[in-house]
């Protein structure tokens, strides 16, 4: 048994076909099949399930699979120590993460790190709120990006308090109200954006007791702002969300106001990595000094 045949069996888990694993490893498919074929044989276990759409762990492979992380995890830290030692000149941070901040915080919190730190390298896994929050706990990523307050067994601090507004197109009636009342969403065909961390939309629905029955329902926030633009409905998206966009579109705030709650989550903050606790910290200010720069703006 070696790393490389933990890695491949992850990878194969992680996503759920043998070509894309082999792919995004570097290997041959049938380098990829030998690799995990041999990991079984040593175990004398089945691990996976081949199959038409795809492959699954066995029983015996979901009872595995833990240790197996373990040993990853404990063999990345083992490499980020010796690169402490030598100064962080090398290291991974995985980071879990979803569209808005991959868009507007990450390129320029890497690069500015990387100015520091040039030998450590990122990994980004894009998934919804609870995904993310599932990865820290068990290891995947060393640090999340999540809606906060978070899950209690995580170490997490609150980055930045980000406003939900209405959009509507520039010719709607209702784009130049200076305040949206959400008691009128039912009355408006609505388009709804399932981002990733929605749940603040969902808060606010609730707590007016308002049920939609949305028109359209989008997982890119590109196409929920085209929709919009051309009068096919409104939604609710957050102020971070529709930053960059250059379309002929309206924001007004909401009445009541409502806001999602962005953090920063690890596992613990004792056990992380030189590298990635200096990313944590790095983060924390980052978003500070992002945020003051638009308050200044």
């Amino acid at each position: 048994m070696n790393i490389t045949q933990y890695e491949a069996l992850i990878k194969t888990v992680e996503t759920g076909t043998m070509t894309q694993a082999a792919e995004e490893l570097g290997y041959t498919q049938s380098g990829l099949t030998r690799a995990i074929n041999a990991l079984e044989n040593e175990l004398n276990l089945q691990l996976l399930i081949r199959g038409r759409n795809g492959v699954k762990l066995t029983a015996e492979g979901e009872l595995i699979l833990p240790y197996i992380r373990t040993i990853l995890h404990d063999q990345r830290r083992l490499q980020e120590r010796v690169g402490e030692i030598n100064g962080l000149r090398e290291g991974l941070i995985r980071i879990g993460t979803f569209n808005s901040v991959s868009a507007q915080w990450l390129p320029g919190m890497i690069k500015s790190f990387r100015e520091d730190f040039p030998g450590i390298r990122f990994e980004l896994l894009h998934g919804t709120d609870a995904q993310i929050v599932s990865w820290v706990a068990d290891g995947r990523v060393d640090v999340g990006f999540v809606a906060y307050p978070t899950a209690s067994d995580l170490d997490s601090d609150f980055l930045y308090r980000d406003p939900i507004v209405g959009i509507f197109a520039e010719n709607d009636t209702n784009a130049g109200l200076e305040k949206f009342p959400v008691s009128k969403l039912p009355e408006l065909p609505y388009i709804s954006l399932n981002e990733g961390v929605e749940d603040e939309i969902t808060a606010i629905l609730d707590q007016n007791r308002i049920n939609l029955d949305a028109s359209f329902i989008e997982s890119d926030d590109h196409a929920v702002v085209a929709m919009v633009e051309q009068g096919l409905g409104m939604s609710l998206m957050s102020i971070m969300m529709l930053q960059g966009f250059n379309r002929r579109i309206a924001t007004v705030p909401l009445d009541p106001p409502g806001y999602r709650d962005l953090g920063i989550a690890c596992r613990n903050r004792k056990l992380l990595s030189k590298a990635a606790s200096m990313f944590y910290n790095y983060a924390c200010k980052w978003v500070d000094d992002w945020a003051w720069d638009l308050v200044q703006r």
